[in-house]
């Protein structure tokens, strides 16, 4: 539910919350029960800090992770082989964001 300020010339201005289909220009203070008008101000606005939307901004897009030179010669890759040399640059070629075993 919409917040919304107005301010009654006696008491000063005060906080109404209320669906947009309930809002006025006019409302009667809590207090007095005067017509108070409704004051219209900036909305309130949350400030990422920089670091932040930084590592928002990175994380859009994948990472493209390079592998040791050890590890592409083909014959083993963390302990297992497989049945093609080429099987994991044919990954890597059309995938670089797909991690590889």
């Amino acid at each position: 539910m919409p917040r919304y300020e107005y301010l009654c010339e006696e008491c000063g201005p005060f906080i109404r919350w209320m669906s947009m289909s309930e809002v006025t220009t006019h409302v009667g203070c809590p207090v007095c029960e005067q017509s108070a008008r409704r004051m219209f101000s900036a909305p309130g606005l949350i400030m990422t800090p920089q670091a932040v939307r930084q590592r928002i901004e990175r994380g859009v897009e994948p990472k493209i992770v390079k592998k040791d030179a050890h590890a592409h010669d083909g014959s083993s890759c963390h302990g297992h082989t497989h049945g093609k040399a080429n099987h994991t640059h044919h990954h890597a070629a059309k995938r670089p964001w797909m991690v590889g075993h």
